[in-house]
């Protein structure tokens, strides 16, 4: 695996949903993950992985910023580990046109991957471009249509929250050089939140109503309908996801919740 995904599944927009659509709102929270090996293929030579996620999610007085940061050792079945870490950042725009990104990902200490740059779209619902500054000169057209990951979260909470259980749209979150990918989510039946047991999760925030929920994500050139990883988790109505796992061909990455925490909200 050269790295890990950090948005696969977390983060989103704003394709109108009509004047009656349910108000929805990210609530602006900080929450730790514990990560495990959830299944391995025989042939994948990835024998246990242990780590944390952390995510902080804020809403700021003209947008939201994210900060993500994946650090998990992975262990092969020669019994030698690779120690990966990956941080993530970003801002975007209340406008739904405006993003910047920043990328830094490391394998043993070595940096592997860095991407900076921002993103700008024409208007809602049409195209742009998102410009890097590294890789220095690296331009990628976004098609018409293309959100941002807030967005498209509060796009998901909006369907789910009328009864719609079937999204598809074009997300771009400056994560990868592939530019804007195709998500097609699929949203379960209203859930009622279980207790945490043992966690130190803000009751307020950690049990609100909820939709198991299951995204793929494609490349705008696929052939044969194959996804390039797939991300479940349970996506409460207020941003919040939990029991996270991160689906690749030949295993996948899964998540604890072990604590949450409520943010303070912008005083603009």
């Amino acid at each position: 695996m050269d790295r890990v995904s950090l948005l696969a599944g977390v983060i989103g927009v704003a394709v109108l949903l009509g004047a009656a659509a349910p108000a929805a709102e990210i609530a602006s929270h900080r929450a730790s993950y514990t990560l495990s090996l959830g299944s391995s293929r025989s042939n994948s030579g990835i024998a246990a992985i242990e780590g944390a996620m952390f995510i902080e999610w804020q809403e700021v007085c003209d947008g939201w910023t994210i900060s993500q940061r994946m650090k998990f050792q992975m262990l092969d079945s020669d019994g030698e580990r690779l120690e990966n870490d990956i941080s993530f950042s970003s801002w975007e725009g209340k406008d739904g046109v405006s993003y910047r990104f920043t990328l830094r990902s490391s394998r043993d200490g070595e940096v592997t991957e860095t991407l900076r740059g921002r993103a700008q779209l024409d208007g809602r619902g049409k195209g742009g471009k998102a410009t890097f500054t590294e890789p220095e000169g690296l331009e990628l057209d976004l098609p018409a249509g293309t959100i941002f990951p807030t967005e498209h979260t509060l796009l998901l909470i909006r369907a789910a929250q009328a009864g719609d259980r079937q999204v598809s749209r074009m997300v771009f979150d400056g994560a990868t050089q592939d530019g804007a990918l195709e998500i097609n989510a699929i949203m379960g039946t209203p859930m009622t939140p279980r207790p945490d047991n043992g966690t130190k999760v803000n009751a307020e925030l950690g049990r609100r109503p909820a939709w198991r929920t299951r995204m793929a994500f494609f490349k705008p050139d696929a052939s044969g309908g194959t996804p390039e990883y797939e991300t479940s988790l349970i996506l409460h109505d207020n941003g919040v996801g939990r029991d996270y796992t991160f689906e690749y061909p030949e295993f996948a990455i899964k998540s604890r919740l072990d604590v949450l925490e409520a943010l303070p909200k912008p005083r603009c």
